[in-house]
């Protein structure tokens, strides 16, 4: 098998944005939706993020749909490079995933070179960022690894009240006004007009993760608050930036369920009908689904507190 091409990235960015749209339809007409994530998997240290088996560095943004919606139990990829210099191989006939990242320019002219030091860091800060590919593999894909152990099997959390998704909800700095015990409220909804949250009361709902994913997608609703990351949400039901606020809250609620090591919404919405309609929109908007995932990935380091400052993933 020839070497992939995997360290010299040569793509159009336009060809990029369909190459993973295409992808995600893919997953979805063979019924599994990306992001919603089940988390049926064996249980490794670090979560049910796909991760690069080298580095320990997690993948974000839209590269998590694209590593989710892969066949594979493990959470670990990694380069060919890459697992040939941990003594091992990708093994024969294995095809690799593709999955994006944004690299910088630093080209630097004749002028540029002969410029003061000070001007020329000035403008490295200011080299745009181009989108590219690169291929990773599954570590089971590969011999010749050596994988972590498997954590012990554990009891299955109380339906009730989940500590780790609550501290999600309760511990993020400027959070909405959460109105989560009315006992006559029958929806779930974010109001941007009072900033608020709202909520059925938990004893209406089935399970623990259900009652989660679903506050969960409503808290990053929350985040395209003015005073929050300022998304501009939709006038309509079904039109065009609605949607593409619906597949971010769906996207961020997928994300903070891996962080609370629930299991995802997984009943109703996973329907034909749910299915064919999110492959329509992406048939008409190639760039729709990695423009969510961005989006996502920043609510969800908003409601987790982390830096938002990251100008886009580099390779692992």
């Amino acid at each position: 098998m020839s070497k992939p091409n995997a360290d010299k990235p040569t793509t159009p960015k336009s060809s990029i944005y369909q190459v993973v749209t295409d992808r995600i339809i893919e997953s979805l007409k063979n019924g599994a939706v990306p992001w919603q994530r089940p988390w049926k998997a064996p249980s490794y240290a670090g979560g049910s993020f796909p991760r690069n088996f080298l580095t320990g560095k997690p993948y974000r943004g839209v590269n998590i749909l694209l590593l989710w919606s892969m066949p594979y139990s493990a959470p670990f990829w990694l380069t060919f490079k890459q697992a040939k210099d941990l003594g091992g191989s990708v093994r024969k006939g294995e095809k690799g995933t593709q999955i994006v990242f944004y690299k910088q320019l630093h080209g630097k002219s004749k002028q540029a070179l002969e410029e003061p030091q000070e001007i020329n860091e000035e403008k490295a800060a200011r080299s745009p960022f181009v989108l590219t590919y690169y291929t990773v593999f599954n570590v089971e894909q590969c011999d010749g690894l050596k994988l972590p152990e498997l954590l012990p099997l554990t009891e299955p959390k109380e339906v009730e009240i989940d500590e780790t998704s609550e501290a999600l909800v309760h511990a993020w700095d400027g959070r909405p006004e959460l109105k989560l015990t009315s006992a006559t409220e029958r929806q779930a909804y974010y109001r941007p007009a009072t900033d608020s949250v709202h909520m059925p009361a938990r004893f209406r709902f089935i399970d623990a993760s259900l009652y989660y994913s679903t506050l969960f997608h409503e808290l990053v609703h929350s985040t395209g608050h003015e005073s929050r990351l300022d998304r501009t949400f939709g006038a309509t039901f079904g039109d065009d930036l609605y949607s593409k606020e619906e597949l971010v809250a769906e996207t961020g609620a997928a994300f903070l369920c891996a962080i609370a090591g629930i299991a995802g919404q997984q009943s109703e919405s996973n329907t034909t009908a749910y299915i064919q309609n999110w492959i329509e929109r992406l048939e008409g908007d190639n760039r729709l689904i990695l423009q969510a995932a961005e989006a996502a990935q920043k609510a969800v380091d908003m409601i987790t507190n982390q830096n938002l400052s990251e100008q886009g993933e580099q390779p692992a």
